[in-house]
């Protein structure tokens, strides 16, 4: 028979509490300004869809977050880290040139998976900060209309035909599309709806 030593019982104390902790998503929208220019008004209609996505998360515990609902990976808190990846891509990597991310070549849809480790707090900051940088990358370029560089490291596909403004279109697309995806999933999770 095993018997609880104290240590035991305070990790199972810290993680039953860490689970049952929820997290707290202050609503950030607001109205969007109907007087601004083309490039201010995709970046306004992308960070309203942002944070949408992470308003889905506010008064879920941990186990709610990272709950699979389907047979693929999707969970809430993995649709936030799927966005960091991709915002990171198109943004610093193929817009701005800045390093590539580490990828899993054996497993392309890592970022979708939730680790222990993984804080749902500092990865709501963390996307924050990373789509503050997009936002900074997609307003410092001299022209929606400037193609991605031909001599950058990224990958071909991605390169022939893109503007600053097809990746803005295609970050709003993205966005939009996970909000739904977060949209069903809360509900199923607790029958909260709502924009």
């Amino acid at each position: 028979m095993h018997r609880f030593h104290p240590d035991d019982m305070r990790v199972c104390t810290a993680y039953y509490a860490r689970m049952s902790e929820t997290i707290t998503v202050p609503d950030r929208r607001g109205d969007l300004s109907h007087d601004l220019d083309e490039r201010e008004t995709l970046i306004a209609f992308l960070d309203k869809y942002r944070e949408t996505v992470l308003v889905k998360l506010d008064g879920l515990d941990r186990e709610q977050l990272t709950r699979r609902l389907l047979d693929s990976r999707t969970t809430l808190l993995g649709i936030v880290k799927h966005l960091i990846v991709v915002e990171q891509w198109w943004f610093a990597t193929v817009v701005a040139g800045e390093p590539e991310l580490h990828e899993d070549l054996d497993d392309p849809d890592a970022e979708w998976l939730i680790i222990d480790s993984d804080n749902p707090e500092q990865i709501v900051s963390e996307y924050r900060a990373v789509y503050a940088h997009s936002n900074e990358i997609a307003r410092h370029a001299k022209s929606l209309d400037l193609h991605v560089p031909d001599d950058t490291h990224v990958p071909e596909r991605h390169r022939p035909g893109k503007t600053v403004r097809w990746i803005l279109v295609h970050m709003l697309e993205e966005t939009a599309r996970h909000a739904g995806h977060a949209d069903i999933l809360r509900e199923l999770i607790d029958g909260r709806t709502g924009y």
